[in-house]
């Protein structure tokens, strides 16, 4: 009939142009793709271990170490206690590590260790602090990526979410360690619990990081032992190394009537050569 307008007539001109089901099908595209890009990004513990590797280490650096370590043990009724304190000016580069000592510091050292030879409860204070600033510590502070790549090796990542320390942004990545333990140890120790804490910043580098390891154990079936030891570390990003510009590590356990706790505390500044 003539005037009559029949369906495929009512697309009037400037009407958009629609077809059953496209709506959901491209929302169905949609969520594929994302889907598949979640899948292709890869999980944080990965890409901390992909920026740890690509830090060579071979950047020669120089800093100076202040080391104090403190310490209390003996019987839980009369601890014996002691501190000391030491200063290194560490080289690492092509030739190698260098550690150079100052000279007052090695003769109170030499002084220190003849009374302890004439009195063995005295002892050396800034001996003990040198004894413990070994040059595999030293080497780990100029050089940090390798160590942390190995406690990655046996960790779990467990959580992950955005978080701020000292006021900037970083993501904060929780991990469940397990610590491998020798065959002895693995006959003593009856429980273990392990954790770690990285922070990293923008670039996807640490900034800071932080180990917990609580144990327990039985010794020939009578004497029972238990022990605390954690660690604070801060880095830095210098050249192609990550530096440890401070080390907190704090130790406490008892056992067999007997108590200890040690501290020891790390500045480390990174110095023009």
């Amino acid at each position: 009939m003539e005037g009559s307008v029949g369906p495929e007539s009512r697309q009037a001109a400037g009407d958009p142009v629609t077809f059953p089901g496209v709506g959901e099908l491209h929302m169905r595209i949609v969520l594929i793709l994302l889907f598949a890009c979640s899948l292709l990004r890869a999980d944080p513990q990965s890409d901390l271990k992909s920026a740890l590797t690509r830090l060579g280490g071979r950047d020669p650096v120089k800093a100076r170490v202040e080391f104090q370590s403190s310490g209390r043990n003996g019987d839980v009724s009369k601890l014996v206690g002691d501190e000391g304190k030491a200063t290194a000016l560490v080289e690492d580069g092509p030739e190698g590590l260098r550690i150079f000592w100052n000279r007052s510091l090695v003769e109170k050292t030499a002084a220190e260790h003849h009374v302890e030879v004439l009195d063995p409860d005295k002892p050396s204070g800034a001996g003990r602090a040198m004894d413990e600033l070994t040059a595999t510590r030293l080497g780990s502070y100029l050089n940090a990526a390798p160590d942390l790549l190995a406690k990655l090796e046996m960790a779990q990542l467990t959580g992950e979410e955005a978080d701020t320390l000292e006021g900037q942004p970083v993501r904060r990545l929780t991990f469940k360690v397990t610590p491998p333990l020798n065959e002895h140890s693995r006959k003593i120790i009856k429980q273990i619990d392990a954790t770690a804490l990285v922070w990293t910043g923008a670039d996807g580098l640490p900034v800071a990081a932080d180990y917990r390891v609580r144990l327990k154990g039985r010794i020939l079936l009578l004497v029972t032992f238990e022990s605390t030891e954690t660690e604070q570390f801060r880095f830095c990003h210098t050249g192609d190394r990550l530096v440890a510009v401070r080390h907190i590590r704090e130790v406490q356990g008892s056992g067999g009537g007997e108590s200890n706790h040690q501290k020891s505390i790390a500045s480390v500044v990174v110095l023009e050569r």
